[in-house]
């Protein structure tokens, strides 16, 4: 995996909004050349193996569904890439064993994932897709904070906003480990919201550490930090947590527990940052084990 660091450089947004403009207009060709040969996919439909495996999974699935991915944020470092996207399925046939569950022609299903990709070269070494949640497409005038809306973003201009560095997350995850509350949300910024798995919405400081603190009296968390991408004003972070549960946890977000039960959660979090501080933080999840 690498040892985490933050790069501001490298393969940038522009080839990634390239590969996604071919991937949108089923450029085999357009997009396969930024693949490795021996590139590894996990997304919730497939896991494979190499560029050729890859290829007849999108040529059977582009032959029967239309697929459009919109970028809703990109975190691009030297040797990893991390995007924010939006997937839209319209079946152009019913596929009652489809992997992620039946489609039907005429509907559209939606779903929001983070994808983590790793660069080796010009290429994508490895993808790999966290999902954040599900829904359908609304207006904008009807929708609601955690509604998926789609919009093609503008590429950013580096502000003056002060970046930060790997040193100081390291900490903030050191300081989340040792319970040290002052000390992690200390980086909080004022107006923080924080959203877990695309659903559960904790707006301020305060509101977050109560909700940490009652997690902290039924289970104990452990977080391992295993790479990490930075931009100016963005940080994505590849995280495991371990969970042990003190005492029964029958509605635990990412599922029940009982006393003394293990959960290991691979997650990916892509935080916002104002004043060098974190404003929104939103997780994803990668995979989830239970011992």
């Amino acid at each position: 995996m690498g040892e985490p660091g933050c790069n501001d450089s490298g393969f940038g947004e522009e080839a990634f909004r390239n590969y996604i403009s071919a991937f949108n207009r089923s450029d085999f060709e357009g997009f396969a050349r930024y693949y490795a040969q021996d590139i590894e996919f996990q997304g919730r439909a497939a896991t494979l193996r190499g560029r050729d495996e890859l290829l007849r999974f999108y040529r059977d699935v582009k032959s029967r569904v239309r697929e459009t991915i919109a970028i809703q944020d990109i975190v691009a470092g030297e040797r990893q890439l991390v995007g924010d996207l939006i997937t839209e399925l319209h079946p152009l046939e019913d596929w009652p064993d489809f992997p992620t569950g039946p489609l039907r022609k005429g509907e559209t299903r939606c779903s929001q994932n983070f994808v983590w990709y790793d660069i080796e070269g010009s290429r994508f070494k490895r993808i790999r897709a966290a999902h954040y949640r599900r829904g359908a497409i609304l207006p904008v005038e009807q929708a609601s904070p955690l509604a998926i809306r789609p919009q093609n973003i503008a590429p950013r201009t580096p502000g003056r906003s002060r970046q930060m560095t790997v040193e100081e997350f390291e900490a903030y995850i050191e300081a989340f480990n040792c319970d040290d509350f002052d000390r992690f949300s200390a980086c909080y910024h004022p107006d923080v919201v924080l959203i877990i798995g695309g659903h559960r919405e904790l707006r301020g400081a305060q509101e977050i550490c109560d909700f940490y603190r009652r997690v902290k009296t039924q289970t104990r968390r452990t977080i391992r930090l295993r790479n990490l991408v930075c931009s100016t004003d963005r940080i994505a972070a590849e995280l495991e947590s371990e969970f042990l549960a003190l005492e029964d946890v029958p509605d635990f977000t990412p599922g029940p527990l009982k006393r003394g039960d293990r959960m290991f959660l691979h997650t990916v979090v892509l935080y916002e940052l104002r004043d060098g501080r974190f404003s929104r933080i939103r997780s994803a999840a990668l995979r989830k084990l239970r011992p």
